[in-house]
């Protein structure tokens, strides 16, 4: 707002100066068609430069992050910069499973992070729970360490911040631990000469046990990120919850309770098609199924069920799906009475069967272990494979001396697309150089997801929506479900003429109320019986100052 006056009086001042160096000459109709034209070109400028400015602040807040650059396993990496011809490098990554790593948008590297950090894993505390955060030097975060985690597989994501380019939120699932729950760090890049450091560490959103699957997507709005978490326990469990991230922080929807009903179900894992608007899970004890993703209101439908539980299609490890979303592509492991045969299979998401659609692209013997499936920024799905053959050292990660074919190159999917062997899997066909896999790959979502064009949620601009968010005193929120209605109350107020509105996430108005203040307090009670369930942002603004916040109907 101080922003907005100021640039008013320059403006005043700037009119002021440029009529006042006018010169008249000529007759009256001349003087006034000097003034008219000038006015006129004047107001051009200012509007340029005034669509300059907005373009440039608001592109700000929306730069474009990839995932160029992927650390995982045994020291390993690839260099996405070329889509062409990727290239092995070095991460100081020692991990079997949960990584994530993010880039700017030129595919150099911004930092990357794992668990468990094996250093503290080795000290007399035996601490195997936490990970840690790496720079771009390949070096420690400053405050990188004891993140939480418990060394799953895709138990880490990695959003922006909506408003600070330099800020990103790293969340962490706990999967089985004495502190389960899901929670967030914050890194800012801006410290330590762009190496960044982790201003908030391990800020918990809950407290139950998170599914090891967490997962992002970019909002409509092409500013905000949704956050998907599922819980799991030992009783039947289908609910899930997206996280909204916002430039007022991070704001749950209400839980939804939609697809197959599952007990002690872990490992559900988590994944969107390419245009985001599909949420898939697999689980390992077979479950196959869709929603349907309304990335403006964060709410899920129209679940579809590929496979159900009870069918011959147990443990399955890890999935991808294929860039036009006709293929799933599924690992399955310990099969066979002895448990000791693994599958890659290929489905086909239009076959009115879907098992009977399967086509099996690899087997393997153990000690050969098929893990995870990722697709990178080339379009390929790569695939990892984890020797599990015994070694003397440490006993979670491989011998120095332990290299072989598999451990030393990941397999790859060049056209998944395509159908059965058209789509072209080649085992153990890019080399690490001389770097290791196990079982894991980079939990990276996709980044350059664009805004969804024509929908209700894609009218954010520089004026609209962002002007909506301040952080400066405390706005108290208490929505009440029984009687349906929101108090909005504060104090220590500057003003003394308040203007209270309430907005719906995508930005639209619902309510303006406007009175006075008493003293330096504010209250007010609006009823949302009216109003769909969902989160709605409150903005309460005096002469002096302004106030926001959030709050969920449900």
């Amino acid at each position: 707002m101080g922003r907005a006056s100021c640039s008013l009086k320059l403006g005043q001042i700037a009119t002021y100066h440029y009529f006042n160096h006018l010169k008249i000459s000529g007759n009256l109709n001349s003087y006034l068609y000097t003034i008219e034209l000038n006015i006129h070109q004047f107001m051009i400028r200012r509007i340029f430069f005034l669509f300059l400015f907005i373009r440039f602040c608001f592109s700000d807040v929306q730069a474009q992050f990839t995932d160029r650059y992927w650390a995982f396993g045994d020291s390993a990496a690839i260099d996405f910069k070329n889509l062409i011809n990727p290239q092995p490098t070095y991460s100081v990554l020692q991990s079997k499973g949960t990584c994530a790593s993010i880039c700017d948008s030129n595919g150099d590297l911004l930092f990357y992070c794992d668990t468990p950090y094996v250093y503290q894993w080795r000290l007399p505390t035996f601490n195997y729970t936490y990970g840690y955060v790496v720079n771009k030097a390949n070096q420690l975060m400053d405050k990188g360490d004891s993140i939480v985690g418990t060394l799953w597989y895709q138990e880490m994501v990695i959003v922006p911040d909506p408003t600070n380019i330099n800020r990103f939120y790293v969340f962490c699932a706990c999967v089985t631990s004495v502190t389960p729950g899901l929670y967030y760090s914050i890194i800012d890049l801006s410290f330590n000469g762009g190496l960044g450091k982790v201003i908030l560490k391990n800020v918990q959103l809950r407290t139950d046990q998170i599914c090891d699957g967490i997962t992002a997507v970019r909002h409509g709005n092409g500013r905000d990120w949704w956050v998907i978490a599922r819980s799991w326990d030992f009783a039947p469990k289908n609910d899930i919850t997206a996280y909204l991230v916002s430039p007022t922080g991070v704001a749950a929807n209400p839980t939804q309770n939609i697809g197959i009903l599952a007990t002690a179900e872990g490992t559900y894992r988590l994944k969107f098609n390419s245009g985001g608007n599909h949420l898939y899970n697999v689980a390992s004890r077979g479950i196959v199924e869709r929603f349907d993703f309304d990335r403006c209101n964060g709410i899920f439908s129209n679940q579809i069920t590929y496979n159900n539980l009870g069918s011959p299609l147990q443990w399955c490890w890890g999935f991808e799906i294929s860039p036009n979303e006709s293929k799933l592509y599924i690992s399955q492991i310990y099969q066979t009475f002895n448990q000791d045969t693994g599958y890659l299979y290929q489905f086909d998401l239009n076959a009115t069967n879907f098992l009977a659609s399967a086509e099996t692209l690899a087997t393997f013997l153990a000690p050969d272990l098929p893990g995870l499936l990722e697709i990178g920024p080339d379009g390929k799905i790569y695939h990892s494979v984890t020797w599990a053959g015994p070694d003397s050292c440490f006993d979670y990660l491989y011998c120095y001396g332990t290299v072989n074919t598999t451990n030393s190159n990941l397999s790859v999917i060049n056209y998944p697309d395509s159908a059965g062997i058209a789509c072209d899997y080649q085992p153990f066909s890019f080399y690490l150089g001389g770097h290791k896999a196990y079982t894991g790959l980079p939990n990276n979502h996709n980044y350059e997801l664009d805004t969804l064009h024509g929908s209700p949620c894609d009218t954010l601009t520089a004026v609209g929506l962002p002007n909506l968010f301040h952080k400066n005193k405390e706005l108290k929120l208490y929505y009440d479900k029984s009687w349906q209605t929101v108090f909005t109350n504060a104090e220590d107020l500057q003003g003394r003429q308040a203007t209270l509105e309430f907005y719906n996430i995508n930005g639209q108005i619902i309510d303006r109320i406007s009175s006075g203040t008493d003293g330096s307090y504010f209250s007010n009670s609006s009823s949302f019986s009216s109003q769909p369930d969902g989160v709605y942002i409150v903005r309460l603004s005096t002469e002096k100052e302004v106030l926001t916040g959030r709050f969920v109907k449900w």
